[in-house]
């Protein structure tokens, strides 16, 4: 029973520092592509942002999901120009909070500079709250709801492929909850992504670590945890299942980065509020202990991955942006070889 209370304790404290992601409202506009993915999910609201013609807020209607949810999008600079060329997509996914949904991306790093010569598009989907990219168990029911492996992995590809000229070749990178679902996506639907890359990311949800924060972030959402995967232990082969280390097999074909601090404060975090600092230490340990749990697995099967280990630094933009720029070239790339059978939607 006492270690029971510690374990409620300790996901309660982690839960705190995890507020919920608040949707964002979409006004309709004209250009609203005519495109549906297989299961007819389709954007139904297309918004410019900050008036930038080339970044657009999409509202989908998502089948999976059972609701709406948010994709932004840059457009890349010929996109208007050339309307016959079609064009490969970066893919950054969000993290868990508000701070880092779908348009944290934008707020945070300098993404519409690099945007800019990059000649793909930007694709940046919301993730739901606590959503884990994942097809949710639903305890059981025969329901579609909250189908975020479906949405990020399927639909909208498809809605991107055939809305917006997307050519089929994909790179995915994200922070935090986002370099979960970049890695996780790339294990279980290999080929959707030529490279993934988890910034700080929690890479094992069934460690002894995963799981104390994969509760923590279900249950900062109000939801509960066992809808997710179900208990832990009862249903311990569907957590399994989504555990991109324990399925790190799964990964090879596709080029792999991982980085993360240790938590320790480092040379990012001098203007870091104080009252955020510890939890932003708290939270980069816990996932630097599965990135580099996930480096060794990968190691030891004799799957590629490049590392950046960076030691002191904790869990915020900062960083990211420093590791959105390592990674950048690379992910350009990955998506300059031609287009592979099966990979157009």
């Amino acid at each position: 029973m006492r270690n029971t209370s510690r374990r409620l304790w300790a996901v309660a404290a982690v839960a705190c520092l995890l507020p919920g992601v608040v949707a964002a409202p979409a006004r309709a506009e004209s250009g609203v592509p005519d495109a549906r993915a297989d299961d007819g999910s389709h954007v139904v609201a297309q918004t410019t942002v900050d008036g930038d013609p080339r970044m657009l807020d999409l509202t989908v209607r998502s089948v999976g999901v059972g609701s709406y949810a948010m994709v932004r999008l840059i457009l890349p600079s010929g996109w208007a120009t050339e309307p016959d060329r079609k064009w490969p997509a970066v893919y950054l996914l969000a993290g868990e909070t508000r701070l880092q949904d779908y348009r944290g991306w934008t707020a945070n790093t300098d993404i519409r500079k690099l945007a800019d010569d990059s000649g793909a598009l930007v694709v940046m989907p919301g993730s739901g709250s606590a959503g884990f990219f994942s097809d949710w168990w639903n305890y059981g029911k025969n329901v579609v709801l909250n189908q975020w492996e479906t949405f990020t992995a399927v639909e909208i590809p498809q809605l991107i492929d055939r809305g917006y000229r997307g050519d089929g070749r994909r790179v995915a990178a994200g922070l935090s909850l986002g370099g979960y679902g970049a890695v996780e996506l790339a294990a279980r639907r290999p080929g959707v992504f030529r490279f993934a890359g988890s910034f700080s990311g929690n890479l094992n949800p069934t460690g002894p670590y995963g799981e104390l924060l994969t509760s923590a972030i279900v249950a900062s959402a109000r939801q509960d945890p066992e809808a997710l995967w179900g208990d832990r232990r009862r249903e311990a082969s569907r957590w399994d299942a989504h555990d991109p280390l324990v399925n790190a097999d799964r990964l090879r074909g596709t080029e792999l980065y991982l980085s993360t601090g240790n938590g320790l404060p480092g040379p990012f975090d001098g203007k870091l509020p104080i009252d955020v600092l510890p939890g932003a230490m708290l939270l980069e340990f816990l996932c630097s202990g599965q990135t580099t749990a996930m480096a060794d697995r990968l190691n030891r099967l004799g799957v590629p991955v490049m590392t950046d280990f960076y030691g002191p630094g904790t869990h915020h933009w900062a960083y990211w942006q420093d590791q959105l720029h390592k990674t950048w070239p690379r992910m350009l790339r990955a998506l300059a070889a031609p287009v592979k059978a099966g990979e157009a939607s």
